[in-house]
């Protein structure tokens, strides 16, 4: 049987950038590592809302990327 074995989850916050020479926005992002496997949706909100709190760019959204090893 396989077993899914956590590794690694990067939690990223997006943000709106400039326009680009056409009128489309960019977007920037930053990633802060070493987030826990376990962290629920609600804790990871409450940490991505403060730390956009400490930016002059409009934050639009946050991702998790979770890396793990298949054994």
């Amino acid at each position: 049987m396989a077993n899914l074995e956590h590794k690694q989850a990067v939690l990223k916050l997006i943000f709106e950038g400039e326009l680009t020479g056409d009128g489309k926005m960019k977007t920037k992002s930053k990633s802060y590592r070493n987030v826990q496997g376990a962290a629920t949706a609600d804790q990871l909100e409450t940490v991505a809302l403060t730390i956009s709190g400490f930016s002059n760019s409009v934050y639009i959204g946050t991702e998790k990327i979770e890396t793990s090893n298949l054994s």
